[in-house]
């Protein structure tokens, strides 16, 4: 932590974790998810796992019970969960520092308020991979969408979302593809402790971008080799109020955050010259056709300048085309078997 407000929160926990050192810290950001927070903190607790681990849950001043049901679940399983409470609203990003700098494990693994995980044998596998493999700094699995219906939240189990992705996207070297919004899912992560003080200690440590996964997507796949477990792990609730189903005026501010990080990525991001450009040509894309359908014309124009200012035509080409490969998953079926969910 840089020091913000640090005196004001508290931690509510167990002496008796403080002489196990877990070998894994799942966090969790909790900002008034009371809807949801049940849901996803049973999928951890419930983890058939025979490697320490531990919960650190964010509780960032909610005014809906999140925090009553997070001290509840504390008070029941003591020997997992901490609770990281108190003080001001810290938002997304230093309630995100907050919960790594307190973390023990040699790996973290994310599952936010409002996701859920769907296989009890997540924890375990994934750092059965990581011990075993010093290469590979992350590990990902397949995930579903779970979407608000008239009767409630509702998941289609067949419709996972890796599903029709080719392998090549979804392990190994991946930095020409470390944008891609179906990998490296933040709710199935789970990678190297390493990485995230790297960031943290690093210029990104400092900036607060609309998001968070894209900055960890970078700084894994610059250096580090991705596996891949191909189970249906985890459930990502499509939110009505998030930064990209929250209207034409929240998405262009959130692509206008995304333009931000690029520029810092290829200044002080690790991956040097070998930074891509085809997250540039997307993001700018996307901000042309959302002032469109906002009627934005001082955006349309400046991210048509962008475009001409930043592309050659046969740079632009070519982003275009890498775009089209990258999300091509939609042409092209990959035959997995999909594990039956284990929740609930």
């Amino acid at each position: 932590m840089t020091g913000e407000s640090i005196a004001t929160w508290r931690e509510t926990g167990s002496d008796q974790i403080v002489h196990v050192t877990p070998l894994i810290s799942v966090l969790m950001i909790v900002y008034n998810h009371a809807e949801y927070l049940s849901e996803a903190i049973e999928g951890i607790v419930r983890q058939k796992c025979g490697l320490p681990f531990e919960l650190i849950i964010g509780e960032d001043g909610s005014s809906d019970g999140s925090l009553s049901i997070a001290l509840e679940y504390q008070k029941t399983f003591p020997q997992l969960i901490r609770v990281l409470h108190g003080g001001p609203n810290l938002g997304m990003n230093r309630n995100s520092r907050r919960v790594r700098a307190a973390a023990r494990g040699k790996f973290l693994a994310w599952c936010e308020g409002d996701d859920y995980w769907c296989d009890l044998g997540k924890l375990e596998e994934q750092a059965r991979i990581l011990l075993a493999r010093p290469e590979v700094g992350a590990v990902h699995t397949d995930w579903v969408r779970s979407r608000l219906r008239e009767d409630g939240w509702k998941v289609n189990w067949s419709a996972t979302v890796h599903r029709r992705v080719p392998l090549a996207l979804l392990q190994g070297m991946l930095l020409e593809n470390f944008h891609n919004p179906v990998i490296l899912r933040t709710c199935t992560l789970m990678f190297r402790k390493e990485i995230a003080d790297q960031i943290d200690a690093s210029f990104f440590g400092r900036r607060n971008y609309d998001f968070g996964d894209s900055v960890t997507a970078l700084f894994i796949t610059s250096s580090w080799e991705v596996a891949y477990l191909p189970r249906t792990t985890a459930v990502y609730r499509l939110s009505p109020g998030s930064a990209l189903r929250s209207g034409v005026t929240a998405r262009i501010r959130f692509l206008r955050s995304s333009l931000a990080f690029d520029t810092d990525a290829r200044t002080h991001g690790p991956a040097g010259g070998n930074y891509p450009h085809a997250y540039r040509w997307e993001i700018l894309v996307g901000l042309a056709l959302w002032s469109i359908r906002g009627l934005d014309r001082d955006t349309l124009l400046f991210s048509l300048r962008s475009l001409a200012r930043d592309f050659t035509l046969l740079g632009f080409v070519k982003a275009a085309l890498h775009t089209i490969w990258m999300r091509r998953r939609t042409l092209f079926a990959r035959d997995a078997t999909i594990e039956r969910p284990s929740h609930g």
